[in-house]
């Protein structure tokens, strides 16, 4: 991912709408470039930040956006670890199958 595709997913990511492939491709490319650190720090704080602070209420942007970004990656993990399981459910159904179709057609 380059930085002008990253720019381009702030919003998206900002509003949870980036599918698994594309979340992974941005939390990796943001721990490797600090000019898209520094861009996603500013459009968090007017995204986010802004609407805290109209609200009345207290917003530290280093540590909250810290914050999202974590459960960010646990939601990535979370996704990766469910569709995990519905592959190794799928593995799991059709090695059953095999094995009944093996057992019904050996002992006719």
């Amino acid at each position: 991912m380059d930085c002008k595709e990253f720019n381009g997913l702030i919003q998206d990511f900002l509003h949870d709408r980036l599918d698994e492939m594309k979340l992974s491709e941005f939390l990796s490319h943001i721990e490797e470039c600090e000019d898209c650190r520094d861009e996603l720090r500013i459009q968090y704080l007017i995204y986010e930040g802004l609407e805290r602070l109209e609200a009345g209420a207290t917003f530290d942007v280093d540590k909250d956006l810290a914050d999202y970004m974590q459960l960010q990656r646990k939601r990535l993990s979370s996704r990766q670890g469910i569709k995990m399981t519905a592959i190794a459910s799928e593995i799991i159904t059709t090695a059953a199958f095999v094995i009944v179709l093996f057992v019904v057609l050996f002992y006719q």
